[in-house]
C-alpha cells in the first residue's frame, strides 16, 4: 500500500510530539545526582554546640567553655581556657579528631590544620612552621612557640598530634590533632601545661597521669551528633 505525501507529512508532528513526551518522561528519572559537600561548604555552615565542660575530650581544669561540631569524617572541639592576663584574645584549644589513612596517621600536616581552624591566633598570627621549637613528654614530640610579654606574663602556641597508639580516640576516628594559645602570668610551664601528657591524655574528670607517667587509657567519647 503506497501512503501520499500528505500522509507522511501530517505524521511528522505526531512523531515528534512523542519523541519529546519520551525525553521528557526520561528526564523525570535522570535528575543530577546529587554530589557530597565539600569539606569547606560543610565546615562554614556547620555551628559548634555549646557542651558541659565535662564532655571536654581532654583533662582540662581551667576550661570555661566547651563547644563541638561534627564535619565529614571528623569532628572538631574547642576549648574555652581562662584568661586572667590583659592579653588581647582567647586562650583556647582547638581539637580536630578525623579519620586518617594509616601511612599517615602520624604525619602533622601543619597547613592544612592552620587552614581548616582558620589560621594562627593573636600574638602568633604572622609565625613560620620553621620558628616552632619541639619538645617532648610521655605522649611524644609537640611543637611550640613563645611570645613574653612585659616582665611576667608569656604566651604559647601548642601543636601535637595524638592517635591510637598513644590514647584511645573519639568515637571512630583514629588521629587528634591539637593546636593551643595560652597566654598565663607565669613560666613556660605553666602556660603549656594544658597540653601536656597529663592533661591532654585524659578526659575531662578523668585523674592526671601517674608520677611514673603511665596514661590511662579511657573509653572512646562520642560527641553529640548534629
Amino acid at each position: 500500500m503506497r501512503h501520499s505525501n500528505s500522509t507522511r507529512i501530517n505524521a511528522v508532528p505526531r512523531i515528534v510530539a512523542a519523541v519529546g513526551g519520551f525525553m521528557a518522561l526520561l528526564g523525570c528519572n535522570l535528575a543530577p545526582a546529587q554530589l557530597p559537600p565539600f569539606l569547606s561548604d560543610v565546615e562554614d555552615t556547620t555551628a559548634f554546640i555549646a557542651l558541659p565542660t565535662r564532655q571536654a575530650w581532654i583533662n582540662a581544669p581551667a576550661a570555661i567553655v566547651v563547644t563541638e561540631r561534627g564535619l565529614t569524617n571528623s569532628r572538631e572541639q574547642r576549648i574555652g581556657l581562662v584568661n586572667q592576663t590583659a592579653v588581647r584574645g582567647d586562650n583556647m584549644m582547638t581539637l580536630r579528631a578525623r579519620v586518617v589513612d594509616g601511612q599517615m596517621q602520624g604525619r602533622f600536616r601543619y597547613e592544612e590544620f592552620l587552614r581548616r581552624i582558620g589560621g594562627l591566633p593573636a600574638p602568633f598570627t604572622t609565625m613560620k612552621s620553621g620558628d616552632l621549637l619541639t619538645g617532648e613528654d610521655a605522649l611524644g614530640m609537640y611543637l611550640w612557640a613563645e611570645n613574653r610579654i612585659g616582665s611576667n606574663t608569656i604566651c604559647v602556641l601548642g601543636l601535637r598530634r595524638l592517635d591510637t597508639g598513644m590514647r584511645q580516640m573519639p568515637g571512630d576516628t583514629n588521629v587528634l590533632d591539637v593546636m593551643m594559645r595560652n597566654c598565663v602570668n607565669g613560666d613556660v610551664d605553666a602556660a603549656l601545661e594544658p597540653m601536656m601528657a597529663s592533661s591532654i591524655g585524659n578526659a575531662a574528670g578523668a585523674a592526671a597521669a601517674s608520677a611514673e607517667g603511665s596514661i590511662q587509657m579511657l573509653s572512646p567519647l562520642a560527641g553529640p551528633t548534629p
